[in-house]
């Protein structure tokens, strides 16, 4: 697993970290806008870290980093009151 694959997979667990403390509802207090911008960049960031890796661990990364950016953009749209 190369540097690019590593940072990917980090990024990856610190969104499910943050992911998890949000769904449990713990309070962020006044961070709350910069934590959800930062939930949002993580898998946007990893994506790209993962297109740029090597391997097979590329595609699973690539693909769990879409599914994240994907869980984020449904929740917003729920959000706003568009779904």
């Amino acid at each position: 697993m190369n540097k690019l694959n590593f940072s990917s997979l980090v990024l990856f667990l610190i969104f499910a970290v943050l992911f998890l403390l949000m769904g449990s509802g713990f309070a962020f207090w006044s961070l709350g806008k910069i934590v959800i911008i930062v939930m949002v960049l993580l898998p946007i960031i990893g994506v790209i870290l993962a297109i740029k890796g090597s391997g097979w661990s590329k595609w699973l990364l690539f693909l769990l980093n879409v599914v994240a950016l994907g869980s984020m953009v449904y929740i917003f749209l729920h959000a706003f009151g568009i779904l």
